[in-house]
């Protein structure tokens, strides 16, 4: 499969949506073929999944459940289409997400977990990943203005940790751990300055 898929991942706060419009934005000025999708969301059915994940409390499971299929929905209707046709897709959060969140998160079985992911992206994973690290503490600066049903500060220390682990543990990846306690523009200029040496190899 042709193509190029970068995902953006980091715990609430970290900034991590914002450079990912940043780059889609610059990606396209620059006249590659871009896509950007959010993971749950992007399709009609996933989007629906993610206004149940949202608006109804659930069990942990039945949560990772919900995000697995969104996360289905959207890689066959939409990022697989786009690698095919070899565009550039950027994804506001995808496998990492789930596995910080609800493996180390909620606490469900790590393995468990890895094999969903792999059904939902049909082990198609990204070839580039981007980690925005956060200290605790200033994520929960950023975040005090919101409501969020993952605000809590335990279990956000604990997602944050799960994010440190994949970036350690997963040396087979070509994954990024970017300080997001800088200004925006210095976090993106490091961003932009990777993946444009990961797309001049291509």
């Amino acid at each position: 499969m042709k193509g190029f898929l970068i995902s953006f991942e980091g715990i609430d706060g970290s900034g991590k949506s914002t450079q990912a419009r940043k780059l889609y934005k610059f990606l396209k000025e620059e006249g590659y073929e871009v896509s950007l999708y959010r993971d749950p969301g992007s399709t009609p059915l996933a989007e629906q999944i993610r206004e149940l994940i949202i608006n109804y409390a659930m069990d942990p499971i039945t949560e990772l459940l919900l995000f697995e299929s969104a996360r289905s929905s959207l890689v066959w209707e939409k990022i697989f289409p786009d690698l095919t046709c070899g565009k550039i897709v950027i994804v506001d959060r995808f496998i990492d997400s789930t596995t910080a969140y609800q493996g180390y998160g909620r606490e469900i079985n790590l393995g468990t977990v890895s094999i969903l992911n792999h059904i939902a992206i049909r082990g198609r994973k990204p070839d580039l990943t981007f980690i925005l690290n956060l200290p605790l503490e200033l994520a929960l600066q950023r975040l005090k203005e919101q409501k969020t049903k993952f605000e809590e500060q335990n279990y956000l220390k604990k997602v944050r940790d799960g994010y440190l682990q994949i970036f350690y543990s997963e040396k087979e990846r070509d994954i990024r751990l970017i300080d997001a306690s800088r200004s925006e523009e210095e976090v993106f200029e490091e961003i932009k300055a990777i993946t444009l040496e990961k797309l001049k190899v291509l």
